[in-house]
């Protein structure tokens, strides 16, 4: 009897085990255990912008619009050789509960907006060969704690052709299939938010926060006794230079404006690409009021100095959100809301607005010097 039931106990185990190892790899089964359908198209890069996520406490628990599939991968937008403004920046221009940054500048001024969710804009134009033509509009957005990242260094193209052959290719796409590289998110996925167990694991996470103040620590910082809850990611508020309190010396400073003046000019000069550099305050800059009155490290008002000492255009926000009456972010959300993207939208269509003017009297004086 003891024998029977040990079989049926490891049978059942490897089954569970079987199920899971399977779902992770289909979309379409694993859409069958959640509760919140993944939508391949909006859930790449996205669990790390929903901080109720990474703890599931009942409190932080905010009702965000549905997910759609992100604008890049809709019909809607055009080949990068045939945009007239090329966008490149991170998870604020694609963050698809609500109609993106790229669309939603593109409706505006009635252009074909390409965007890029890539921080490397180099290595994208090198890789699609694209051409130095008539001059075009680049728009590089970037939130703020990745600005010591992305330009500690000046950024050249590393990118290389593929030159596989077909066998290695095959055996490359098989092994990630078999051994995909986000496995820890989609199994934390479905530890969360299955059928099975998301209500268990969130009353069990909630109890944990109400008896010992437990929380996960990717949001250390928080509060509940406000207008809205609120979650702050732990690289906005921990030592590391992506942090509101890193002290970034007068050097540091030159450098990342040094680097963000040289890819302008790389740009230019070997594309005909007229960059405007988009930095987006983060939310605990904006919002740490909320948690307590620490003093800023004011990155973004020093940037802003050294761009213009560098005659690179910028579009500059933190004035606008800082003094703004209403709430710009998401609660428990590392991204803007409607009101936070529509502002960013007219600031940045204010800064490049006598550009584009600029760009339709040379396009105009082009065609009329070259009528065929």
């Amino acid at each position: 009897m003891k024998d029977r039931i040990l079989h049926i106990v490891i049978y059942s185990v490897g089954f569970i085990c079987l199920l899971i190892f399977t779902a992770i790899r289909i979309p379409s089964f694993f859409n069958m255990l959640v509760k919140e359908k993944v939508i391949p198209e909006y859930w790449e890069n996205t669990p790390y912008g929903e901080l109720y996520n990474f703890n599931r406490i009942e409190h932080f628990k905010e009702d965000l619009p549905p997910a759609t599939i992100k604008y890049r991968y809709t019909p809607k937008q055009p080949e990068i050789k045939e945009a007239d403004i090329l966008t490149f920046g991170d998870s604020f221009f694609d963050f698809a509960r609500i109609t993106t940054f790229p669309e939603r500048l593109g409706d505006t001024l009635n252009k074909r907006v390409y965007f890029a969710r890539y921080d490397y804009p180099l290595n994208t134009l090198a890789q699609n060969n694209y051409p130095k033509g008539t001059q075009k509009l680049l728009i590089y957005e970037t939130a703020e704690r990745y600005i010591p990242v992305r330009f500690s260094k000046p950024q050249v193209n590393t990118w290389v052709p593929d030159t596989r052959g077909v066998l290695r290719k095959s055996l490359a796409n098989a092994r990630d299939k078999l051994f995909i590289k986000d496995s820890e998110v989609r199994y934390s996925l479905l530890l969360t938010r299955s059928y099975l167990t998301e209500k268990l694991y969130a009353k069990v996470a909630t109890l944990k926060f109400d008896m010992f103040g437990y929380i996960a620590e990717t949001t250390p910082v928080y509060a509940l006794n406000q207008p809205i809850p609120w979650l702050f990611y732990y690289e906005e508020v921990n030592e590391d230079v992506t942090s509101f309190y890193y002290q970034h010396s007068e050097e540091d400073i030159a450098r990342y404006c040094d680097n963000i003046a040289d890819l302008r000019m790389k740009l230019k000069n070997e594309y005909n690409l007229d960059m405007v550099f988009m930095p987006v305050p983060c939310k605990y800059t904006v919002y740490h009021k909320f948690v307590n009155q620490h003093t800023y490290n004011n990155l973004l008002p020093r940037i802003y100095k050294g761009l213009e000492k560098r005659d690179v255009p910028f579009v500059r926000l933190y004035d606008d959100f800082i003094n703004s009456k209403e709430i710009l972010y998401y609660g428990t959300d590392t991204h803007w809301n409607p009101k936070g993207l529509d502002m960013a939208l007219r600031k940045t269509v204010d800064c490049i607005k006598d550009r584009i003017a600029v760009q339709i009297a040379l396009d105009s004086i082009h065609s009329t010097n070259n009528p065929n």
